[in-house]
Parts: structure tokens; sequence; C-alpha cells
């Protein structure tokens, strides 16, 4: 654990539409941090914009994390997993114990596996969760160790890919079903899932229980790292 948050927890977010989301979506609820939520919105970064590494995005998150530990912030998260590619960046911006990425769980989860297992990765856009993700994450990377699915050309994937992003959660729940049996078709045994969308924490229960293996997210990486003490799994 990196810090007993005293401090209000800085979230990063990216700059779309509010829209009702269901329980376990990270960061809606502003009372499930016993020390309080401070959101900010990284200006000019949506979905598209963080997922093709766009050339404004750095800049964009440090100016944000600035503002956060401006603001009395403890420790910083985000919103979006594929941040994780700017956490040294937010560290070195604010000082700060950063969590930006479900991501920085990899390496503990393969240590911890034998070396035949994969780990499922459920993500937004598995095209888009580059070698430069995973060594921000996870410093020696195998992809070998790993099996990468992620819900890039559905119907949800359309309308949430967009600076005004429409989010319908059945869809998204018949998406993370469908990488769900992806991962369970694999000819490899599954060890555990990380869920890198934090969109996706609602879904879950339904990975654990499809899968049979520990399924990691957000709230499970914030927790461990962070000391942060989020509402009920």
């Amino acid at each position: 654990m990196l810090t007993m948050a005293n401090g209000p927890i800085g979230m990063l977010s990216l700059d779309e539409p509010a829209c009702p989301s269901p329980p376990r979506t990270w960061g809606e609820d502003p009372h499930e941090f016993a020390v309080g939520l401070v959101k900010k919105t990284v200006v000019g970064v949506s979905v598209p914009d963080i997922i093709y590494e766009r050339d404004h995005v750095r800049g964009a998150f440090i100016e944000a994390a600035r503002a956060l530990a401006a603001q009395g912030c403890s420790a910083i998260t985000s919103n979006c997993g594929y941040s994780v590619l700017y956490q040294k960046d937010v560290i070195e911006a604010t000082r700060l114990p950063t969590v930006l990425s479900s991501l920085l769980l990899l390496p503990a989860v393969v240590a911890a596996l034998p070396p035949d297992y994969q780990i499922g990765i459920i993500c937004y856009d598995s095209t888009c969760l580059s070698d430069e993700h995973l060594n921000a994450s996870w410093p020696q990377a195998q992809r070998s160790r790993l099996n990468i699915v992620g819900i890039e050309g559905t119907e949800a994937w359309s309308k949430s890919n967009s600076s005004d992003a429409v989010y319908e959660w059945p869809l998204f729940a018949k998406a993370v079903e469908n990488c769900v049996k992806v991962l369970m078709r694999a000819e490899r045994p599954t060890g555990a899932v990380i869920i890198e969308c934090c969109a996706f924490g609602s879904f879950v229960p339904m990975i654990k229980a499809r899968m049979g293996v520990p399924t990691c997210d957000i709230y499970d990486a914030a927790k461990l790292l962070l000391g942060m003490q989020p509402g009920a799994s």
C-alpha cells in the first residue's frame, strides 16, 4: 500500500458527456470514498483522443493532475485504463501516489500464476492496447502471457468512441459477455482476468461467475495500492 490518504482522492476524468451509470462504475459516486473525491476533467481528451494517443493528451493530463494537487488531493487516479501511459508523467508532476489503471496489477498477477497460465485482459479496444501501455504497467511485459480482448467493432464501441460518447449499458453488457466467451475458448488456461476499462466494473460479478477465476478492476487496484476504501464490490 502506497498511502493512507488524508486529503481527497483526485480523479482525472475524460472530457465526455455525463451519463447515468450502473453501480461500481468508477468515480460516479462521490460518496464511495471516506476521504472524498475531487474530479477534474482532462480538457480536450475524449475516448478517441486517449486510445489513439493523440499529441495533446500527455500535456492535458499533466495540467489536470497539477490542478488536483493544488486542490490538496493526496492521491491521483483516473477513469480510463489507457491513461497508464501517463503514469510516470503524473507522478513526476505532482509527487503524489498515483494509480491510473488496473493494468498496474499485471506484475503481481503474472508472478502469482504458473507459467502455462495466461492472464485475460478485457479492454475497451484491444487494437489500441500497445506495447507502450503494457511496458508502463509491467516493464518486463510478455505478451505471450496475455490474452487481450476488447469490444472494438461492437455497437457499444461505435456509440461511445466519440467526443459525444453515448453509453448504452445493455450494449456494453453484451459486448463484455462476448469477450468472456472468447477467453473461455482459449487453448491455454486463464488464471485471472484484469478489466482495463473503468466503465466495465459492474460486469465483474458476471465475469467471475462465468470464468471462475480472480477478476480485478480499478477498484481492486485502488484498494490495494492506495489504501482507498471504495464502496462494496
